[in-house]
């Protein structure tokens, strides 16, 4: 394998990327537009003529705000390279938190999908001063947005196809580059909350992603023949990092989906793009693996019997697996997993069913990798060894368990967030280490085993530290159990539990049974499964009671539960 060439900036990785694999296919939708990596290097000079008709100068603030595509591609590759800032704002906040961003990061431009317009028109947003629509190109005139809006969503379908002749004329007739950006400038800004005038906005230099990326790609060989589905939001870090701009430098080529993915949206998007690479959350596999591998293994006595034998069990898992990786196109050579922990009983699945995958753990503070594997180094209960440039260290480290608080630096790690002084001293220790609020264990050889948030941690009755994760990760073990969460409550743990409904009709043989008594025995089964849990845990972290919850809990875009609203 060539060695690879170090880029100090992210805009020259870019600008490398974008000329070296010129010819190759780079960003593709379903049914709209494929362009190369030479269509797009035009299409981004294109918007760096519009960026400086507009008067955006290096430094200011551009605000990208829309569903994943090829032009929020474009859009976010056209600011970081000129110079400007980028404020990747993710559409799954409520219209005040998007408001809220746009105030606090003091963004002067933004593209805007259409059917987004709205949330501009909240109140006013005092640096804005220039709108795009995200499918042409097209700018909005503030004083007129009001009038504007109807109008543009009943034609949202037609202003793709003006996108190339907008762009067209906004290409200098001679080149003339931004000014070049250095290491230390400022490329993003990233508000993982938009909720309150207090949300902070991650700082990421161009230094900071340019370490980021190619620290990320030493995990994976990537080349041109390789097919990336983007499938989770682009305005997260961990896929903008590791969807996006890490498959560039390979000259990969980056899919998207038709919508939000649901089952039958992955299943189509699966089939037709056939992906080599994906990067998910762990819920995506857990789900197919509660739902698929499961059932199969249980329904049958024998087949349930046999698995209980370690070589059984492998050779069933190994067959489920190529069925799975059927499922996902025949091609898969890699999925990587992050953004949470991945279940126990999961991970035995896809080890022992030799499924390619491996783990990330990282914090947008850090762009965001700090730890990770390759498929062949990933092991049970781990996420990895430090990502290269990044240092590990635990504080406070408890001299019985060793568990004390994840802290970490290098040419990655943020230099603190926007605007807010106060946030960026209480993130880093005296001598320049970030606090990264995760509990965990550094073994001797390198790996780093999470234990929890050190915001989560919940005090027993004589001062132990209880990991709520670790319990909702034996609850979360059971069939029976879709998701779950443990808080404490009048000073007692309780487990708030989603059931899976399908499988405790058939398992219990609910179907036909007068309500009071399927209810009874519902709460039997999940009154054993707490007992059964309890007997693995120390006595001050057992659970005192069980809540039975009728819906999802709600989550954050990489699919963690929002905890504060359950506490």
């Amino acid at each position: 394998m060539p060695e690879r060439i170090p880029f100090a900036t992210l805009a020259d990785y870019v600008q490398d990327a974008l000329e070296r694999h010129a010819e190759h296919v780079f960003l593709a939708e379903p049914g709209g537009p494929v362009l190369r990596y030479g269509e797009a290097a035009r299409a981004v000079e294109a918007l760096h003529g519009k960026l400086r008709d507009a008067g955006v100068r290096p430094h200011d603030r551009v605000a990208v705000l829309g569903g994943n595509g090829a032009h929020w591609c474009l859009a976010y590759l056209a600011v970081v390279t000129y110079g400007a800032v980028v404020v990747p704002v993710l559409t799954d906040f409520a219209p005040s938190g998007i408001h809220n961003i746009l105030v606090l990061s003091g963004s002067r431009a933004a593209f805007v999908e259409a059917g987004m317009l709205d949330t501009l028109d909240r109140g006013p947003i005092p640096d804005l001063q220039r709108v795009w629509v995200l499918e042409d190109f097209s700018e909005v005139p503030l004083e007129h947005l009001g009038d504007r809006l109807q109008q543009l969503k009943s034609t949202v379908s037609q202003l793709r196809g003006r996108a190339q002749q907008i762009l067209e004329e906004h290409i200098p007739p001679l080149r003339h580059p931004p000014a070049r950006p250095r290491p230390e400038d400022l490329a993003a800004v990233v508000y993982t909350s938009g909720t309150t005038g207090s949300s902070k906005g991650v700082m990421l230099t161009q230094g900071n992603l340019a370490a980021a990326v190619q620290s990320a790609v030493t995990y994976v060989e990537i080349t041109p023949a390789d097919r990336m589905l983007a499938m989770l939001p682009l305005a997260h870090t961990y896929e903008c990092t590791c969807g996006f701009l890490g498959p560039m430098g390979g000259g990969a080529s980056i899919h998207f989906l038709r919508g939000k993915p649901s089952p039958r949206v992955l299943q189509e998007a699966f089939a037709e793009t056939r992906p080599t690479l994906v990067f998910a959350v762990p819920l995506v596999i857990e789900k197919i693996y509660r739902k698929r591998v499961v059932p199969a293994v249980e329904r049958n006595v024998l087949v349930r019997s046999a698995a209980r034998v370690p070589a059984v069990r492998r050779a069933i898992y190994r067959k489920a697996v190529k069925g799975l990786l059927k499922a996902f196109g025949g091609n898969l050579r890699q999925m990587g997993l992050g953004g949470a922990a991945l279940a126990p009983e999961v991970e035995r699945f896809l080890q022992e069913g030799r499924f390619p995958y491996h783990v990330g753990y990282g914090m947008t503070e850090c762009g965001p990798l700090i730890a990770g594997t390759r498929p062949e180094d990933t092991r049970a209960g781990s996420c990895g060894y430090a990502t290269p440039g990044i240092e590990i260290r635990i504080d406070g480290a408890d001299a019985r368990t060793g568990v004390g608080e994840v802290q970490v630096r290098g040419p990655m790690v943020t230099p603190g967030y926007f605007h807010n002084q106060e946030a960026t001293e209480a993130a880093f220790t005296p001598d320049g280490w970030l606090r990264t609020g995760d509990l965990g264990v550094l073994g001797g050889d390198g790996y780093l085993h999470l234990r929890g948030r050190s915001k989560n941690v919940i005090l027993g009755p004589s001062g132990e530290n209880i990991y709520p994760e670790e319990v909702e990760q034996l609850l979360a073990g059971s069939p029976l159990v879709l998701e779950c969460l443990v808080v404490q409550r009048e000073h007692r743990l309780t487990a708030l539990i989603l059931p899976d409904s399908e499988t405790l009709a058939t398992d219990l043989g609910l179907y036909g049974e007068d309500e009071g008594v399927a209810g009874r025995r519902v709460q039997a089964a999940f009154a054993a499964l707490v007992e059964q849990v309890n007997a693995e845990l120390p006595a001050f972290g057992r659970l005192s009671s069980f809540v039975l919850v009728e819906k999802e809990f709600e989550k954050t875009p990489t699919a963690k539960i929002k905890r504060y609203l359950y506490a």
